[in-house]
């Protein structure tokens, strides 16, 4: 056998993906093309944040699921980086947007690849359902 034969995955798919930022963010989308969800990398995303419009480039944006964010949180323990998760999942809840957050953690387990997928099933059907809608009170109107 050659030696391309041997090549990791990882070396073999590079130049097919869009240019990842870490390992986990690669396994992500992996799991997202095997179970065919279209999603795009880091698409520019304008949300409110501290009393201004901003762009943030999620990791993933699914549009067939209602724009479902996927942030990777590489980093979930130190500090700094749970408060700025945590900030991040405050403002895409302010912003409408629905959001899927997926740490190191997830992606160690046996059989993770199912289980992150029923995560994002799920999300996704909680973004695609319609505002629930409660009727107005009885009686008159002035």
């Amino acid at each position: 056998m050659n030696r391309s034969a041997h090549a990791r995955i990882e070396d073999r798919l590079g130049p097919l993906e869009p240019p990842y930022k870490s390992r986990g963010e690669a396994q992500v989308g992996r799991l997202l093309d095997r179970y065919g969800l279209p999603f795009f990398y880091e698409q520019p995303t304008l949300v409110y944040d501290r009393g201004k419009h901003r762009i943030w480039r999620p990791d993933f944006t699914l549009p067939t699921y209602n724009g479902l964010i996927i942030e990777y949180a590489g980093m979930p323990d130190p500090p700094e980086c749970a408060v700025g998760i945590r900030h991040k999942k405050r403002v895409y809840q302010a912003n409408g947007i629905p959001a899927l957050f997926v740490d190191p953690s997830d992606i160690r387990r046996s059989g993770w690849p199912e289980q992150l997928a029923e995560r994002v099933y799920r999300a996704g059907q909680q973004a695609c359902k319609p505002p629930s809608y409660s009727a107005p009170p009885t009686g008159r109107y002035r």
